[in-house]
């Protein structure tokens, strides 16, 4: 049975952080690989500032520097909005026996209960929850009596089902402190793979205008 991660979001641009999140699911749960998932439009913000294959080019430049991790690009095909629930229905089908790991951060998983469809979500895959400094989980309410009962720290041998915790990631980055220090020509070294970095400065992308 093989275990595939899938980390999705916007990549507006794809940043440090995103590969270090993926990279730690990769190697504490393990897993075979981690897919990066870039959706076409979020139901729940607005939309990108790059296109779809600016933001494709840029996960496509990253994913060659690390063994293990892929691009998914199936969201990009589809008419706005992007539903996680419709990605894992098709990966569920494409892989009927293998682990899948859906992979958020904190933020993301405190608002799950307000996400399309979100009980189908964890009938199938695994939920991988990947805490960044200073966020708590919701400790109260529906969520957390869900975390109380599918919560875990261990890789499961089920290919569905749980809520993994315990994972963190040291980068507090986010797309829009990038693309902020990009607009204000602020250094973003430690923040974007060189790759990225380069991509952005030959096309002219977050730019004031």
């Amino acid at each position: 049975m093989a275990s595939i991660g899938i980390l999705g979001g916007s990549f507006d641009p794809v940043h440090l952080a995103h590969i270090q999140v993926a990279l730690t699911a990769l190697k504490y749960l393990p897993l075979d690989e981690v897919r990066l998932m870039p959706c076409q439009q979020s139901p729940t913000r607005s939309a990108p500032q790059a296109s779809a294959e600016h933001r494709l080019a840029m996960l496509n430049l990253v994913v060659v520097e690390h063994k293990n991790l892929t691009v998914d690009d199936r969201e990009l095909h589809r008419q706005a909005p992007s539903y996680s629930v419709d990605s894992l229905r098709e990966l569920r089908n494409e892989y009927p026996d293998d682990g899948l790991f859906f992979i958020v951060g904190v933020d993301a998983f405190n608002g799950l209960l307000a996400w399309h469809q979100w009980k189908e979500i964890i009938e199938l895959a695994h939920i991988v929850v990947v805490g960044r400094v200073g966020e708590q989980i919701v400790s109260d309410g529906e969520l957390a009596k869900l975390l109380l009962e599918r919560g875990c720290s261990e890789k499961p041998e089920e290919t569905a089902g749980a809520i993994i915790t315990g994972l963190n990631c040291d980068l507090p980055t986010s797309s829009t402190a990038v693309r902020e220090a990009l607009e204000t020509g602020e250094p973003v070294n430690t923040l974007l793979d060189k790759s990225v970095s380069h991509y952005i400065q030959e096309n002219r992308l977050y730019q004031c205008h």
